[in-house]
């Protein structure tokens, strides 16, 4: 029997065009030629839905009616997903999205060959891809649909839509409140380079823009950059590496991600370091991991809903025939708690003397 896909290939679109025009979808934008000659190819190569169609049979509910099928693909395996709560907290944020718009959701895994794969035959209408994917992986993703939704990539901005957070806002609000608080400079932990959008190695968004705001001072010190893996260990054996060779601890530090956060306070704690204390903090996606720190940290905040939110609607306007690449950069936000300290209110006045600090009396 034919498949959508022998039916894509004979005519010359998608397996997604050939299946909405055999769902009866309104919405399509396509020629009645297109559309004739598809039912037509159908037909002749035994698709049953076709042939009722030739015959006049209804069937088919119309396409607003029916239920849509969303394929979800993500960069990381679940192994690496434990690591980066970042990426699984997107997935499930776009999972209630689609369940609030009836859209039924399909995941995609790899297999053994590392190729994306699903557990059923049911064509797609879309396909969600949150990560940066190579171009083998693209075009494995265009073996299933053409309707294709980037989340924090942008692998070509003719041929896709892609929903990109605002790094370059997220360092401007960040190093400010870092200069509100009197640090002009201010260490960095994460990785320099990390995958690009076309999953190569490319320097990281985060720490291009923070190098450039460093520099635009003129204290950009090289030996306050903690170039480490986007997880705990990284964060772990970076600081630990850092204190062995400085002596001390930076006054003020950036972290490019909330997983390496707990590697960092754990080395901080080993060496009696204390936040905000003797350092100040700020980390950046704001998950549980800075909420629930000990002290809860300051973050700037991806906002992961607004992120979704824009993908799903890039995903009907595709559907509606709008296939033009487009790039929604999503404003962050900075959430303000207990790691920022001001560096001009030292928190003990000399030996002998009383503490500055309003809320005790100590004596140092």
């Amino acid at each position: 029997m034919a498949t959508l896909k022998d039916i894509a290939e004979q005519v010359g679109v998608s397996q997604t065009t050939v299946s909405r025009v055999l769902n009866r979808d309104p919405s399509l934008s396509v020629t009645d030629e297109t559309r004739k000659q598809v039912i037509r190819t159908a037909a002749v190569m035994g698709y049953k839905k076709a042939i009722q169609m030739q015959a006049g049979e209804k069937e088919t509910p119309p396409a607003e009616s029916r239920e849509f099928r969303v394929g979800i693909a993500q960069m990381f395996d679940m192994k690496e997903l434990q690591e980066d709560m970042y990426y699984m907290a997107m997935k499930n944020i776009l999972d209630e999205e689609c369940f609030g718009r009836q859209w039924s959701t399909v995941p995609l895994f790899r297999d053994e060959h590392q190729r994306f794969v699903r557990n059923n035959e049911l064509p797609l209408d879309g396909l969600f891809a949150i990560g940066r994917f190579t171009e083998e992986e693209i075009a494995n993703f265009r073996e299933y649909t053409d309707n294709i939704v980037f989340l924090d990539s942008d692998p070509d901005p003719l041929k896709y839509y892609s929903i990109l957070p605002n790094y370059h806002l997220a360092i401007r609000l960040a190093m400010g409140h870092f200069r509100e608080n009197g640090y002009d400079q201010a260490a960095y932990a994460g990785s320099v380079c990390t995958f690009g959008h076309l999953k190569e190695s490319a320097m990281d968004a985060r720490f291009y823009y923070y190098r450039a705001d460093q520099m635009s001072r003129n204290c950009f010190d090289p030996d306050l950059v903690l170039d480490c893996a986007m997880n705990a260990r990284g964060g772990y054996e970076a600081m630990t590496a850092f204190l062995k060779r400085r002596g001390s601890a930076p006054n003020a530090l950036f972290i490019a991600s909330d997983s390496i956060a707990p590697g960092v306070l754990m080395a901080l704690q080993e060496h009696k370091i204390q936040v905000p204390r003797d350092i100040s903090i700020i980390t950046f996606n704001n998950t549980v991991l800075s909420e629930y720190s000990n002290p809860p940290l300051t973050s700037v905040e991806v906002y992961m809903k607004e992120n979704v939110r824009a993908a799903a609607f890039c995903m009907e306007l595709l559907w509606q025939g709008d296939t033009r690449g487009k790039r929604v950069v999503v404003p962050c936000g900075l959430v303000l708690r207990d790691s920022v300290r001001p560096e001009t209110n030292e928190h003990f006045a000399g030996k002998g003397e009383t503490c500055l600090c309003s809320d005790c009396g100590e004596k140092s």
